[in-house]
């Protein structure tokens, strides 16, 4: 079963760095199936990561799998270059989520100190407003300053609270994708056609072997 049949419409977007003597990057869309594996969906090497490149990439996603205009479809992804204004391009009525994991990493450059990240993810987890708004009002208690630089991420990108309802996922982070990054790492440090023909065939035997444990 493929992602019209049998996955969540909920998308993991990311651009990874090759590795080899060829340069480039690699951009990814991965899906996640019923027991919150990775599944690959689509690959392709582009010179480097721009809103033309992702464009390119998200129209080929769009075609391949039939999302009209992305009703219903949730994108997460670490912000990338260019990647925000393509969705909206592409798929302006698709969700998209930011991996709280690169929201942190992004905020804690000015902020720093556990308990104030504690605090971050709390907001993160919080599942209603008034929790979410308790966590952001003990955060003020400690630096006022940094909850008015995490509020410049919209809350309905990144905390469960403020999620979009018609698809009732509550992941919060890209975890699924680095997941597909790291299986593939040693492919990219491949030459080119060999990097592509692994992952081709690594994602063969993974779907196969999917298939055999369903079927025993």
């Amino acid at each position: 079963m493929g992602y019209k049949e049998g996955l969540r419409p909920f998308i993991g977007l990311d651009a990874i760095f090759l590795n080899g003597k060829a340069k480039g990057q690699l951009l990814v869309a991965v899906g996640q199936d019923n027991m919150n594996h990775f599944y690959p969906l689509a690959w392709a090497i582009v010179d480097r990561e721009t809103k033309r490149s992702w464009t390119w990439f998200l129209e080929l996603l769009h075609n391949s799998l039939d999302l009209n205009m992305g009703n219903g479809v949730t994108f997460m992804s670490d912000m990338q270059k260019g990647l925000m204004e393509a969705i909206k391009t592409v798929l302006p009525e698709a969700k998209h989520r930011f991996c709280v994991g690169h929201v942190e990493s992004n905020w804690c450059k000015e902020y720093r100190g556990l308990e104030m990240k504690k605090l971050l993810w709390w907001s993160a987890w919080a599942t209603y407003a008034e929790d979410f708004k308790d966590q952001l009002s003990k955060l003020g208690e400690l630096k006022e300053a940094a909850v008015t630089v995490l509020l410049k991420y919209p809350p309905q990108s990144w905390c469960r609270a403020y999620f979009d309802t018609v698809y009732k996922n509550q992941g919060v982070g890209n975890n699924f994708t680095e997941s597909f990054n790291s299986w593939i790492l040693e492919a990219r440090y491949k030459p080119i056609i060999k990097m592509l023909e692994d992952i081709r065939l690594k994602v063969m035997n993974q779907l196969r072997n999917h298939e055999d444990k369903v079927r025993t």
